[in-house]
């Protein structure tokens, strides 16, 4: 009877020994006589007591890794600094636990090095200005670069570039300068677009005077052309005669009319064209 318990006894012991319960975040890395024999999901899970052994409990859960610090040279030889955020997932658990001995060692070693290749290619106002473009290529990097051993790099961004002051006192030269630049281009565009309305408006006045003369020009032709048109025979001369007459007289009207007017002279012509022009209503 004694010897029945103690069966049931290490029995028991042996399945408790051989239950694993595994936590939703983890994988349990299991090895058999100390080589790697499988691994275990979350869940419940049976191993071999005495055979098995649990090697390493791996989190299979997102990782953060955010206090990255390194220098960078930069395309245009700017030494600066840079904080980086990096996030990664253990995707193959017995690589990251049997090929590398601490895996967020080894993440930092490949985000330094990799952004270290990868910014030096560029410049550092390309730094400042496009980053969304760096972390996609830095995330592209590191991914080909994570598989070798298990991981997956979700998320690579540059959070924050540290320059010594020579180089803010440098760049705020620049900045002033490109200004500087910026202010002379619109100076220069508003005069040239101011030049350019003036001539227009300038143009614009010259048509509209030439119109105007025109049209004085095509209703006098219009009128004389009535005017002889009405008339037979010899009365045509006097029409003309008349009508010039008449264009004397509002010449005349318009000088006498003007703030400049001191004295006008009347030559013969025009006294005589007022003779000229009551013969030819009294005819009419």
């Amino acid at each position: 009877m004694e010897l029945v318990i103690a069966l049931a006894g290490l029995l028991v012991i042996v399945v408790l020994l051989g239950l694993k319960i595994v936590p939703q975040s983890e994988n349990f890395v299991v090895t058999r006589l100390g080589a790697y024999h499988r691994t275990l999901d979350a869940g419940v899970n049976v191993i071999v007591p005495f055979l098995d052994r649990v090697h390493s409990k791996v989190p299979v859960n997102d990782q953060v890794l955010n206090d990255i610090s390194l220098e960078v040279v930069s395309a245009d030889n700017v030494v600066y600094g840079c904080q980086l955020l990096v996030v990664y997932r253990i995707e193959n658990p017995e690589a990251a636990v049997f090929r590398v001995n601490n895996i967020d060692n080894l993440v930092i070693g490949l985000v330094q090095s990799l952004v270290r290749s990868e910014l030096g290619k560029v410049e550092l106002d390309q730094v400042q200005s496009d980053r969304g473009s760096l972390n996609v290529a830095l995330l592209e990097a590191l991914e080909d670069a994570g598989k070798t051993y298990g991981i997956s790099i979700s998320r690579s961004e540059i959070t924050d570039v540290k320059l010594n002051e020579t180089t803010q006192k440098a760049m705020a030269e620049v900045l002033a300068a490109e200004r500087e630049r910026r202010a002379a281009i619109t100076r220069a565009e508003g005069v040239r677009r101011a030049t350019e309305l003036n001539a227009d408006a300038e143009l614009y006045e010259a048509q509209r005077r030439a119109d105007a003369i025109r049209a004085i020009a095509e209703a006098n032709a219009e009128a004389n052309r009535v005017i002889t048109a009405s008339l037979e025979g010899d009365h045509a001369r006097e029409a003309l005669v008349f009508q010039t007459a008449r264009m004397q007289v509002d010449a005349l009207e318009g000088l006498a009319k003007s703030d400049n007017a001191k004295l006008i002279m009347l030559p013969g012509g025009p006294s005589n064209a007022f003779r000229e022009a009551a013969a030819i209503l009294k005819e009419l």
